[in-house]
């Protein structure tokens, strides 16, 4: 037999196997040189068991890029969706988590330093690549590294000069954007500002971590700042969080999603028209503003009442005023609302650095009749129902709706809203105060997107819009109306 026919025999099984793998839906992994499976009852049989052993050399060097990653596995749903997303991102930047973090105090920046290289060798995720193979999109965990913390002394400028430094270094880390392929996806700017004050510039991509992440980050910066040493509880690993997910997420699982939401949809108004300052682009650009808002502690702890008043939940609340303000001014019949949601439906993955979380799609009827308690009811209802249907985010069934002759707008996303129920974000370093500023980019991801995070002073809101659309006067009249609105309906007087 000539080479020439052995190559053509390898390559028919080689294009067999990966045929196999996905039909019968079987995961495989790596950890070193160790390869591993997760399958369904009976998948692994003889056949698919014979092209594995006889390809398990090719298997280990697309899993781990050739010897390079110390583990791999298949990216998790919304770590596969954000690589597509940044890849097809006109400004791949937008993707960027910036936090602004002002320290002061007696900082030791060779021991934060330190901390930094243990946290990403602590938190997989912050040291993996992602890489589109024959065998999809992979993960691929790579070797630690030293963390680099450049320090630029800004003691010598002027206020202004400083204050312009500061600025400048912010914006530039806003506009640099990640190469997936190339970690880590961390990057750190320490500016020393005065004698014990200090800025640090921490900037993730969003593949890498959530808002529940980002919280778990800068407790575990803290801790290894604190001890100088790893840490005594392993964390939990998206390897193990994206396998798990795959095999819950099944074609039997989508196929069952996809019934649900085209039942749900059916004959039902997807556009919010919300009304523009300008006509809407035939091709959104991507160009965005943020406006920062509050809801005070009396409205607040009103909105806490009221929800536990109807054994619901404060979101069913916020989002019941939302409905109200978009419904009128879209003048539509109902109103779909992507709500974010952290996705942690199994206690090890309380523990997981990565990219979690969805969007659960909430599609809320506005009636005249209807007094607030009755569209408090109804949102309540429909977060638990959309929550118990969210295993796959809406983004990834678009494709099957529209089959089913359910399409949403060209412009979907449209409202996006966001109320955190994630751990309180804080930086505890000793002999330290660090006040944590979350420092939004030039872009916009949707019409507008609502997030609400509760503090101490109530509700610490943030709305980014999009700009092509939308002036900010517009945008801070409506928040106005939505508070004014919450407040009336709650019998809560507005200081």
């Amino acid at each position: 037999m000539s080479t020439a026919t052995d190559t053509d025999a390898a390559e028919q099984g080689w294009q067999r196997l990966l045929r196999l793998l996905d039909d019968r839906e079987i995961v495989l992994r790596t950890t070193g040189e160790r390869l591993g499976y997760l399958a369904p009852t009976g998948a692994m049989d003889e056949e698919v068991t014979g092209l594995v052993r006889a390809h398990r050399d090719r298997l280990l060097t697309t899993l781990t890029g050739a010897g390079a990653a110390l583990a791999a596995a298949p990216a998790g749903l919304a770590q596969r969706r954000m690589h597509t997303t940044h890849g097809r991102s006109a400004d791949p930047a937008v993707w960027n988590i910036v936090q602004r973090i002002t320290l002061r105090g007696p900082l030791e920046p060779e021991r934060l330093a330190g901390a930094l290289t243990a946290l990403t060798e602590r938190h997989e995720s912050l040291r993996t690549r992602f890489l589109d193979t024959e065998l999809g999109v992979l993960q691929q965990v790579l070797p630690n590294t030293a963390t680099d913390l450049p320090v630029d002394d800004l003691r010598g400028l002027s206020p202004a000069d400083r204050a312009a430094a500061i600025a400048a270094a912010t914006d530039a880390e806003i506009h640099r954007p990640f190469d997936l392929a190339e970690p880590p996806l961390l990057r750190t700017l320490l500016l020393r500002t005065a004698e014990q004050e200090w800025v640090l510039l921490l900037t993730v991509h969003h593949i890498a971590i959530d808002g529940w992440s980002l919280a778990i980050l800068l407790d575990d910066l803290g801790a290894l700042y604190r001890t100088g040493g790893p840490l005594p509880q392993e964390p939990g690993r998206m390897t193990d969080h994206a396998c798990w997910e795959r095999t819950v997420v099944t074609r039997a699982a989508t196929a069952a999603a996809v019934d649900h939401w085209a039942a749900a949809f059916r004959g039902a108004s997807l556009s919010v028209d919300l009304p523009t300052d300008r006509p809407r682009p035939e091709q959104r650009s991507g160009r965005g503003e943020t406006e920062r808002f509050r809801i005070p502690a009396a409205v607040a702890d009103a909105v806490a009442r009221y929800a536990a008043g109807r054994s619901t939940t404060p979101a069913a609340v916020l989002l019941a005023a939302l409905n109200r303000l978009l419904g009128k001014l879209s003048g539509g019949p109902e109103t779909l609302i992507l709500l974010s949601s952290a996705n942690r439906t199994r206690p090890v993955d309380e523990g997981v650095v990565g990219l979690i979380t969805n969007s659960v799609p909430i599609l809320l009827h506005a009636r005249d009749t209807d007094t607030f308690g009755d569209q408090v009811d109804r949102a309540g209802r429909t977060i638990a129902s959309g929550l118990d249907h969210s295993r796959l985010s809406l983004g990834h069934l678009v494709e099957p709706l529209r089959e089913r002759g359910i399409s949403l707008p060209a412009s979907f996303p449209q409202v996006i809203v966001a109320v955190q129920s994630t751990p309180a974000i804080a930086l505890d370093l000793p002999g330290l105060t660090a006040e944590i500023e979350d420092i939004p980019g030039p872009s916009a991801r949707a019409d507008c997107a609502i997030a609400l995070t509760p503090d101490a002073d109530g509700y610490a809101g943030q709305i980014e819009y999009d700009a092509d659309l939308f002036d900010p006067g517009t945008i801070r009249g409506w928040l106005d109306a939505l508070l004014a609105d919450l407040a009336q309906q709650l019998e809560v007087p507005l200081a």
